[in-house]
């Protein structure tokens, strides 16, 4: 049981320095965050003197990004290219580490849980209680 505890105590230090090392890099954005996908597009403006008459096509930049369903597309101009694709990476990076606080949480869980199991001991020793047959607390408005 000791060996047991305390490599669960080894591992729950573990994920709570994991966390904060998260929520420091997330506490260290400061944005501007972009939702969404930066893509190119190439078209023919239909002069026929221009160069995409020849095969030299126009391109712009656009933002993608999902709303209410459907995707939307806005244009992003010369001038914003840069600062918007830092912060679609930058979004990306926050949302990849926001899924990491969640796992981490989950399996912190998941070692306070052991670690209460391992630490749990009958009594009283010659006729015990019963050990609970479920965790945590019932919804309301559920019946048994």
């Amino acid at each position: 049981m000791k060996t047991d505890t305390s490599r669960l105590r080894q591992r729950l230090a573990q994920a709570r320095d994991e966390q904060h090392r998260q929520l420091d890099l997330l506490l260290g954005e400061h944005g501007p965050l972009f939702r969404g996908t930066l893509g190119t597009r190439s078209r023919v403006c239909g002069k026929p003197s221009c160069r995409c008459a020849k095969g030299e096509r126009h391109e712009s930049k656009y933002l993608s990004a999902s709303d209410g369903g459907s995707v939307r597309q806005v244009h992003v101009p010369a001038r914003d290219e840069v600062s918007v694709a830092l912060g679609v990476e930058r979004y990306r990076r926050f949302r990849e580490g926001r899924t990491r606080l969640r796992e981490l949480a989950v399996r912190q869980l998941e070692l306070v849980d052991a670690l209460g199991q391992a630490l749990l001991a009958p009594y009283p020793t010659d006729n015990p209680l019963p050990p609970p047959k479920r965790g945590g607390r019932r919804k309301q408005g559920k019946e048994a």
